[in-house]
């Protein structure tokens, strides 16, 4: 090897040392990170699926004591961004809801359990049943992301109503996700929080009951 490779050799190890040090002094001194959640919601405005029923939804309610923090990595604090989670969940679920085959529509109903409101907003949206619900808890964690994995943890719980404003089901659900973060730092939280969502929505999806609800509307 040259002397002009050897000088380069020497100044890229100079740089990846240097990166490594910075992360790791993310982790060891601790700093803030928004988090960029996705949430797409561009299904909303979609065609109705003809002949398809309707799930009107109201976002979650967030009954989270810290609704900023969604955890801690190391000593990287993880900082929702202009979106909540309550309504990312609420989201990815109609979203699903939309991929099963029903058509859905959010209305900004605050409290499902007055009857005669959500008689009204049934019968002027052709509804089938109304869904709603509240997020508990959402929180990734990890003391140490280099060694261990990191682990998320949503609780939450859904109430759907028929279009007679009837009480038809509810549930509640505690969801876990592992991902090993590594040196991927903010990337690799980001990860770990997608997972956190994905496990959410796959778990009420798989639940027998709430499985039975869908094929019985869809009769």
């Amino acid at each position: 090897m040259d002397r002009f490779g050897a000088c380069f050799s020497s100044l890229n190890r100079r740089a990846i040392i240097s990166g490594l040090c910075l992360v790791l002094a993310a982790y060891v001194t601790g700093c803030t990170y928004t988090v960029a959640l996705t949430d797409n919601v561009a299904f909303y405005s979609m065609p109705l699926i003809h002949g398809a029923p309707k799930v009107i939804l109201s976002d979650f309610l967030d009954n989270r004591s810290d609704k900023k923090t969604l955890g801690q990595i190391g000593g990287l604090t993880l900082a929702e961004s202009n979106t909540s989670m309550n309504v990312i969940l609420t989201n990815r679920i109609a979203s699903r809801l939309r991929d099963e085959g029903f058509n859905v529509q959010k209305t900004n109903l605050a409290r499902p359990g007055d009857t005669p409101e959500l008689q009204l907003v049934m019968a002027s949206n052709s509804g089938n049943i109304f869904l709603s619900g509240g997020l508990n808890t959402f929180y990734v964690s990890s003391f140490d992301a280099i060694m261990e994995t990191g682990k998320g943890t949503v609780n939450f719980y859904i109430d759907v109503f028929d279009a007679a404003a009837n009480a038809i089901f509810n549930g509640k659900y505690s969801s876990y996700a592992e991902h090993w973060i590594g040196l991927a730092g903010q990337s690799g939280s980001e990860k770990l929080i997608e997972m956190s969502v994905q496990a959410s929505v796959d778990d009420l999806f798989s639940d027998r009951r709430f499985r039975e609800l869908l094929n019985q509307i869809k009769k």
